[in-house]
């Protein structure tokens, strides 16, 4: 393992209640300033997600970490009216933007969106054909666990499709990746965040970038998936290093 990737990512005490009031805090512009720090990409990292995610036609699906349900969306859009998506977060804001958009959104089937914890989802053993999550990992209090709960609600041959955040290995990218984040997200971040601290630590966009910072990435996140008993374990480099999608099948 690197020396910059912790087995855990970024871990304090209450951080669990802290990510949930960041959260509640930005839930009425966090699309606006995902569009904007992705500089559009994050769009094209979803249709991706669905690719990677296989034929979704009448399958059932969960979203991890939904936030305002982007991802869910896609899914309900490809499983069709005989399909099923479920879409859990820890932040009751974000889901309310969630469910606010649905309303907006002519989707073949309303997504079942609810409070729920990565770490302890409510669902049955071998639940779901598809399981997705996007930028979520960084947030939780132990990565395996949520990883090793996607595995449990997964049916055989099911797959889990997880996009997360990282950092470009390339020299040259990584500087100009580092100058970009450190000066145009973070004038962003203030904007929108007043650069108001929360619960005395991270401002929200602060949080955001930093968490980053030491997470696990490509081989150290794949292996995490063998572990939690994935067969496979893909990652996938999107924007030149800036995310990673990781897929893990279920035999």
């Amino acid at each position: 393992m690197s020396e910059e990737a912790k087995p855990n990512g970024t871990q304090f005490e209450g951080k669990e209640e802290y990510v949930k009031d960041v959260f509640t805090e930005i839930a009425s512009y966090y699309d606006e300033m995902n569009d904007m720090m992705s500089m559009g990409m994050i769009r094209g990292w979803h249709r991706f997600m669905m690719k990677k995610a296989g034929e979704l036609r009448s399958k059932k699906c969960l979203d991890v970490g939904t936030g305002t349900g982007e991802i869910a969306f896609l899914l309900s859009e490809n499983v069709g009216e005989d399909g099923e998506v479920y879409g859990v977060d820890i932040t009751p804001k974000m889901l309310e933007c969630a469910e606010a958009k649905m309303k907006e959104r002519n989707l073949p089937r309303h997504i079942i969106f609810e409070v729920g914890d990565a770490l302890s989802l409510r669902f049955e053993d071998e639940s779901f054909d598809v399981v997705t999550s996007g930028y979520m990992l960084r947030n939780v209090t132990d990565i395996q666990k949520a990883i090793g709960e996607m595995h449990r609600v997964l049916r055989p041959g099911g797959r889990a499709v997880v996009a997360e955040l990282s950092k470009p290995k390339n020299k040259v990218v990584r500087y100009f990746y580092e100058l970009y984040m450190k000066h145009r997200v973070s004038r962003l971040g203030r904007k929108y965040d007043g650069g108001k601290s929360i619960d005395g630590r991270y401002t929200a966009y602060e949080w955001l970038t930093s968490s980053v910072e030491g997470f696990p990435r490509g081989k150290e996140m794949t292996d995490k998936f063998l572990k939690a008993g994935f067969s496979e374990a893909h990652c996938y480099v999107k924007s030149m290093g800036a995310v990673n999608i990781y897929v893990g099948i279920k035999k």
